[in-house]
């Protein structure tokens, strides 16, 4: 076998196996995505408070968005908050809503992969 061949078979074994690639640049899309989304609805009722608030902390991290419920006369809408956009970390994720017992969960992992965070979703059920 001559040197050409043998490099091109070498070339053409790497490049299948993903070490001989071509290095284009990464496209990744223009979206932004929430680390921590939380669904926030009643225990008993599975319906969406009338608001709440989602705090998502990280180390000297915190995030938080307050939202109000869609209308009573839209049913099916859930009330889903988003927090700590496009931030991977370890978080301590809280909703409060008037009326409710606090909701916490602890150590909620977010990855992130070269692009984008890989989202985690929650479902707070709050209790009166």
């Amino acid at each position: 076998m001559n040197s050409a061949f043998r490099l091109l078979c070498a070339c053409t074994c790497a490049f299948a196996l993903g070490a001989c690639s071509p290095s284009f640049p990464l496209a990744c899309t223009p979206n932004i995505l929430f680390g921590v989304n939380v669904t926030v609805v009643d225990s008993l009722t599975d319906a969406p408070p009338s608001s709440a608030r989602l705090i998502a902390r990280s180390a000297a991290y915190v995030d938080s968005v307050e939202a109000q419920a869609p209308t009573p006369l839209v049913t099916g809408v859930l009330l889903t908050l988003g927090a700590a956009p496009e931030r991977a970390g370890t978080y301590d994720v809280t909703v409060r809503s008037p009326g409710y017992r606090e909701w916490t969960r602890t150590g909620v992992q977010v990855t992130a992969e070269e692009c984008h965070v890989h989202p985690v979703a929650l479902t707070a059920r709050l209790q009166k």
